[in-house]
């Protein structure tokens, strides 16, 4: 017979490398010469290869002598990060950054798929003696030994006083360790290291820290804790301000306040995963938004989309807690500047001192200077917001809002629990997939909910996705409760759904999912998806995908529930000018994209010429579109110009349904391009590769700008075909 090699919760994760020693410190802060790193050591300790008796005798079975023993597969190797060091970069005189930069995709999840790189942000902080001695963050752990050199550059790690975490995973933990191996060495029990955490990253790091922190070590752990704020004192004279603002996705995550500088730690909020280097040099030199919203506010967006707008909710919870009612300092330097934030602090005042009058007992009041502007916003990735910082908030208020009022129009329950990160990843993807088919989601994590909120948030939901990791060959607990609230829920057999998860061995906690729920009768919007180890790009366009789908089948069932309602077509009745529009032709292509081993294909009419100088066109591309993630800025793409001839086969492939992760060229014959590396049709008599140059937001659609790179005509007498319309309402 053959034996199962044991669990995850037995053996660990499987293929981790343990983490490198730190790199003897250098003497200045400058980058190091760029250079390939693997993403390191995982949180959980290697498991070992079993003998066939070991084995056997651990899980009380008999095997035969001769019989092979079924071990766990192996990992795949993790990719290299190519990384170009960590710098120190001032912010002010009390404050630095330590910026790890990387200017390719940092991991294949579905917020790094502009590919415009990261920036993993630490911060130093002036605290006792006047000297640097206070750390927020560390980076991602392929940063961890220039982390280290550029760290004992500005002060040795054993004079550090405070490491406040203001979220930490699995990634971060190697580095921590490194950290807290050199701050810990030789130091004195009467002058403890101070952790500041919250609850859930103190669990998370006495379990993945426990070899570093063993009793008797020098550390003294501050938790905060409750819906309010609580401050961290460094000195007798000087504390800073923590605010608790976690996410499903983030449960661990808080908000650190600085009054002395007025500059608010924001952790995962207001970040941007985007290397400042590649958009300027001069941006790569600073720690600020050099170029403010016209640089970065893509990237903002971008972010914000993927990973805030399916926790809107939670989200915007978040920002009530923030004093970001903010003016950036620099304006201050003008007399305008100065009569604005005057204006607005005095408005402030004014607030305060009423309410302190008709409160408790005519209480003197107190100036709150953090609450009256904020000079900057210092986040895990991207810039220290100071430039773009108004209209940031701003923007992030009003795409909060949005969310949340989607919500209550229709809304999709992402529900998961994850083991190492992997199958929240495909829930963020998924996620992302269906608030591009403009669809709320409402997500949740099922290790940090009762069931009672299960329950409720199913009966708020039109559809529904829960995914699972395998463990010892089964669904967690939490997943098998929540699985089981919600086939006890009558209203839940209406609704449309999915399963999802990742796996190491065999993934059956997928299989069981899709089995109870197609035994209760339920319809599944996609396949079930399933995913050895970490997902890669394909995995992720196919969440992206299926999510798209979910939200569409949450669409139509919502729009034929109007239309009963209405007891009429007459309600949905093109107007004149949606009969007018039809009117508009444009020329059929297909257009095509590739993300490394992803393709994606789309047919299009909606193409135009728009410049001579250089050559350039736009196409118009629906939100809800697959291939829209591809068509980002510096991503190259393909158009095939489709004859006359052909017009009728290519629209008969290209408009069926295809299900999440089918080749949509597979009825067409085509190649690569060698001037892009896209697809082109064969059949096709004109065909232009070009690249992203920009794009536009235009009410449901992008206006994405492309220049001409590269041509060729293969028939001077063929014509192009033209996409004919009745109505302007639809495609």
């Amino acid at each position: 017979m053959q034996l199962r090699a044991p669990s995850a919760r037995v053996a660990g994760r499987r293929g981790a490398s343990a983490p490198r020693a730190a790199l003897p410190g250098r003497t200045s802060c400058a980058p190091s010469p760029r250079r390939h790193r693997g993403q390191g050591a995982s949180l959980l300790p290697a498991a070992p290869a079993l003998a066939a008796a070991a084995v056997s005798s651990r899980l009380g079975v008999v095997a035969r002598a001769a019989a092979p023993v079924a071990v766990a597969p192996e990992a795949p190797p993790e990719p290299v990060v190519p990384i170009e060091g960590v710098v120190c970069l001032p912010v002010t005189a009390n404050i630095k950054c330590l910026r790890g930069v990387c200017n390719e995709r940092l991991k294949y999840e579905v917020e790094y798929s502009l590919k415009r790189g990261t920036s993993e942000n630490s911060y130093l902080i002036r605290g006792v003696g006047g000297k640097f001695t206070v750390l927020l963050d560390v980076p991602f752990k392929a940063f961890a030994n220039d982390f280290m050199t550029a760290l004992a550059a500005e002060v040795p790690p054993s004079e550090l006083s405070h490491v406040i975490i203001t979220h930490v995973g699995p990634n971060r933990i190697p580095t921590l360790k490194l950290l807290l191996e050199a701050a810990l060495a030789g130091r004195p029990a009467d002058r403890p290291l101070r952790l500041v955490v919250t609850n859930p990253a103190k669990g998370a790091l006495e379990k993945g820290l426990a070899d570093v922190l063993v009793p008797g070590a020098p550390v003294e752990w501050e938790v905060v804790k409750g819906g309010g704020e609580a401050q961290i004192k460094i000195t007798e004279a000087y504390a800073l301000t923590a605010l608790l603002t976690p996410t499903p996705r983030w449960p661990d995550a808080m908000c650190v306040i600085d009054p002395l500088s007025k500059v608010v730690f924001t952790s995962k909020l207001f970040s941007a995963h985007v290397a400042p280097g590649l958009l300027n040099a001069k941006a790569g030199g600073s720690a600020f938004d050099v170029g403010g919203w016209s640089a970065y506010g893509e990237h903002w967006r971008y972010f914000f989309d993927c990973m805030l707008a399916p926790v809107a909710t939670q989200a915007s919870s978040a920002l009530d807690k923030l004093p970001v009612t903010a003016t950036p300092r620099a304006s201050l330097d003008t007399p305008a500047g100065f009569l604005g934030s005057l204006l607005t602090s005095w408005s402030s005042m004014v607030a305060e001192l009423t309410r302190g009058s008709k409160g408790s007992g005519g209480a003197a009041w107190a100036p709150q200077p953090v609450s009256l502007f904020a000079y900057a916003l210092a986040p895990q990735h991207g810039p220290v917001v100071r430039t773009g910082l108004s209209q940031l908030v701003a923007e992030y208020r009003r795409w909060t809002q949005d969310q949340v009022a989607a919500l209550a129009r229709s809304s999709v329950c992402v529900m998961y629990a994850s083991a190492y990160g992997n199958t929240a990843a495909l829930a963020q993807a998924i996620s992302r997939g269906v608030t591009k088919g403009d669809v709320a989601v409402n997500t949740i994590n099922l290790e940090l909910v009762t069931l009672d909120e299960v329950v409720s948030a199913i009966k708020a939901s039109d559809g529904f996705v829960i995914g699972s990791p395998t463990l010892g060959g089964h669904m967690p607990t939490p997943v098998q409760l929540a699985l089981g609230s919600i086939l006890r829920e009558a209203g839940a057999r209406e609704l449309p759904c999915g399963v999802f998860g990742s796996f190491g061995w065999s993934g059956e906690a997928v299989d069981e999912m899709e089995a109870k729920l197609k035994d209760g009768g339920y319809g599944f919007a996609f396949k079930p998806i399933k995913v050895k180890f970490k997902p890669t790009a394909t995995d992720l366009t196919t969440c992206e995908q299926s999510g798209r789908d979910l939200a569409v089948q949450v669409k139509r069932r919502l729009k034929n529930r109007e239309r009963s309602s209405a007891g009429s077509m007459a309600a949905v009745a093109a107007s004149g000018a949606q009969l007018a529009m039809g009117r508009v032709v444009g020329s059929l292509c297909v257009v095509t994209s590739r993300d490394e081993e992803a393709v994606s294909a789309m047919l299009a009419s909606w193409v135009s010429q728009a410049s001579f100088d250089p050559p350039g066109i736009t196409i118009a591309v629906k939100k809800d579109r697959g291939m829209e993630t591809m068509l980002t800025p510096g991503n190259a793409f393909a158009v095939s110009m489709v004859p006359e001839s052909q017009e009728r086969a290519v629209m008969k492939a290209m408009t069926k349904p295809f299900a999440p992760g089918t080749d949509r060229l597979a009825a067409l014959p085509h190649h690569d391009s060698e001037a892009s590396g896209c697809p082109v049709l064969d059949d096709s008599h004109a065909v232009l590769d070009c690249s992203v140059v920009s794009r536009m937001e235009a009410g449901d659609h992008w206006i994405v700008y492309g220049q001409v790179n590269a041509g060729k005509l293969t028939s001077d007498t063929l014509l192009t075909a033209v996409h004919h319309r009745k109505v302007g309402n639809h495609y």
